[in-house]
């Protein structure tokens, strides 16, 4: 006999949508009835092996009516994302009514869409019972619910009704002691839909940034770790609970092969080699046991591509302590080891002095040298230390980074004593110590560093600094022999303002990995004058500042180009202390143009000439001539009329 559900709404529209799409799913196990919260009493719920709520809403509308013997959930439900982007042919920064059956809902409907990305529209609330409708708003998004939209507007996207989420059905199925496989067959649908949502995002990232920050943030919203790579293994998309889930450490992983970031999963790849979906298991660090679904897709471009899903069930067998792994105090010692995913190919550069440094290094790391590292910080110190860590003989045991930086003396004291048994010291027998920030260690410490360089252990010390370190040797501020003994060969990073080629390249890389799109070049998302700024611009925090100003444009998300107002507050104010304050008329013809755009001189001057100053047009010309020579105009051609830069707009 079969068992039965009850699912109880508030709306008809949702009883109707959510039940057909329940009994898809269960429909062959379960036999599904569905009520109006309002048609519901105690004695039917009783009737029922589980009572599945449509919402909180219709849970709490019958909340007197429960009983002990009433085994009821509540449904998380989310969006058909193949709908949503009926969405963005709305205009940006309209106001739009959201279309819901209550208040509660409608909100919730509205957060749901901030949290995708929706924020380049003014949602309005509106449900029945709200109040008058405002006929200035001439566009509506509904979950299905049609039927209250007001009449007067004209533009109308149905999204449908928000569905069961893939954690509700595994819930389901397991009060029910069904197979977890059916929990599987929904994440693959729901997988194919986010599939469906992804090949329109790599498809519109060329005329809009919005669907594909869309896309993004509903990746890294659902608990579901995915990955996608292409036919040679490159990852091209990967999302947080991917690499949560799998504890990967490697920053940046668009356009690194899988197999250099989850080595586990080469036997899978080869064996999955069919369009059929293969699940199994991988063991990570030899204690964590993970579910994985592959499925053979093909893109907006007919490319082949991997989808990579993780299972939800893990299971931990060891603790930390069997891994090796010490615990202080109860939280695990992060000096103890860090994982060294940097090789000298992460170091990215096309300028010829640092090729020749990376070359430099090359070599360095074929050899046990002590190795001191100088330069600014951002100029990717500890990617070289990890690089020749990993090229070197010592690749298999520990690289133990210390940060002296952010420790007190007492720590890095405790840190650098090899009778210490859990000092970093000793971690790092028989691999590299890095010691970051060497500079800061006090006359004391450096004495007891150079008690280390004497002590019979097996370690490689890398030290690097930001500061000159010779200079401070001359001035008694660095012990000299310390200073001589670590630096028994050197490598001097460059910044970035002067090696002004890699910043298209780093641009390149960071933005790549941030949008999941690994043929995005900077021209795409950039005005010629933007360029032109970030081209001159002196990049004091160097490569980090450049990773930086990325997610800042990332969050931007305009439906344009970037201009120079779309940089940060603290790089405006850089721009605007270092220009000549504007003159009264200056500005007044700088909101002129950005007010009238493409005006020529004679219209212009009559502009100026209607909000009271009295100038002529030789004048206007001179001014035109010399703002445009500071790069706050540009003067166009034949009929072109001029036009405010967006350099002149952060003026204003």
């Amino acid at each position: 006999m079969k068992k039965t559900m009850l699912l109880v709404s508030s709306s008809p529209s949702t009883s109707v949508g959510l039940r057909s799409y329940l009994t898809h799913i269960f429909g062959r196990y379960i036999k599904l009835e569905a009520r109006l919260a309002d048609d519901v009493t105690s004695e039917l719920m009783e009737q029922f092996d589980l009572v599945l709520f449509a919402s909180k809403g219709a849970a709490r509308a019958l909340e007197t009516s429960m009983t002990p013997k009433i085994h009821f959930l509540i449904c998380i439900r989310t969006f058909n994302f193949t709908y949503l982007n009926k969405i963005l042919s709305i205009p940006p920064n309209s106001d739009v009514y959201l279309v819901n059956d209550s208040e509660k809902t409608t909100k919730s409907a509205i957060r749901l869409l901030s949290t995708y990305g929706f924020s380049q529209y003014h949602f309005v609330p509106y449900y029945p019972g709200c109040g008058e409708a405002d006929y200035s708003i001439q566009y509506a998004v509904t979950l299905g619910e049609e039927r209250y939209v007001p009449r007067h507007i004209p533009n109308v996207m149905d999204i449908g009704v928000r569905v069961a989420d893939v954690s509700t059905i595994a819930e389901i199925a397991s009060f029910f002691n069904l197979s977890m496989s059916i929990a599987d067959v929904v994440t693959q649908n729901y997988l194919n839909q986010f599939v469906q949502l992804l090949k329109m995002s790599n498809y519109q990232v060329r005329q809009t940034t919005n669907m594909n920050f869309i896309t993004q943030s509903i990746i890294h919203n659902i608990d579901i770790g995915v990955c996608m790579v292409n036919k040679e293994h490159v990852i091209i998309m990967v999302n947080n609970p991917f690499v949560k889930e799998l504890e990967i450490q490697k920053p940046h992983l668009v356009g690194v092969s899988i197999l250099e970031a989850v080595p586990e999963f080469e036997e899978i790849l080869k064996k999955h080699q069919e369009p059929e979906s293969l699940t199994t298991e991988i063991i990570r660090h030899e204690s964590k046991k993970v579910m994985v679904t592959l499925q053979k897709i093909r893109d907006a471009n007919h490319e082949d591509l991997t989808l990579i899903h993780l299972g939800r069930r893990m299971i931990r067998e060891d603790s930390a302590e069997d891994n090796g792994l010490q615990i202080r105090d109860g939280v695990l010692n992060p000096e103890q080891k860090t994982e060294t995913w940097y090789q000298f190919r992460d170091y990215r550069s096309e300028n010829t002095q640092v090729l020749r440094m990376l070359e430099m290094a090359k070599r360095i790391s074929l050899t046990d040298y002590r190795v001191l590292i100088q330069g600014e910080t951002g100029t990717g110190k500890e990617v070289l230390a990890q690089a020749i860590h990993n090229n070197s003989s010592r690749c298999r045991n520990a690289f133990v980074k210390v940060n002296l930086s952010a420790m007190s003396e007492l720590q890095a004291a405790k840190e650098l004593d090899t009778a210490e048994e859990n000092s970093a010291a000793r971690h790092a027998q028989g691999g590299t110590l890095y010691l970051d920030g060497i500079h800061n260690l006090t006359q004391d410490l450096q004495r007891v560093t150079l008690g280390l360089l004497d002590s019979p252990f097996n370690v490689r010390l890398i030290a690097s600094t930001d500061q000159n370190l010779y200079e401070m040797s001359r001035e008694g501020l660095f012990l000299r022999e310390l200073f001589y003994r670590m630096n028994e060969v050197s490598l001097a990073t460059l910044p970035v303002r002067e090696r002004l080629e890699d910043v298209p390249l780093l641009f390149e890389y960071f933005m790549r990995n941030i949008y999941n799109t690994p043929s995005l070049t900077w021209r795409e998302l950039f005005s010629d004058g933007l360029w032109e700024f970030l081209m001159g611009y002196c990049w004091p925090g160097n490569g980090k500042e450049i990773e930086n100003l990325c997610k800042y444009f990332y969050c931007v998300k305009s439906d344009r180009k970037l201009t120079e107002r779309d940089l940060p507050p603290y790089i405006l104010s850089q721009i605007r202390e270092n220009e000549e304050h504007l003159s009264p008329l200056e500005r007044q013809v700088l909101i002129a143009l950005s007010q009238n755009p493409k005006k020529g001189r004679a219209a212009l001057l009559r502009i100026v000439r209607e909000q009271g100053v009295d100038v002529t047009e030789g004048k206007i010309r001179r001014l035109l001539q010399d703002l445009s020579d500071r790069g706050l105009v540009r003067t166009n051609r034949t009929k072109g009329g001029c036009e405010i830069t967006g350099k002149g707009e952060t003026f204003l």
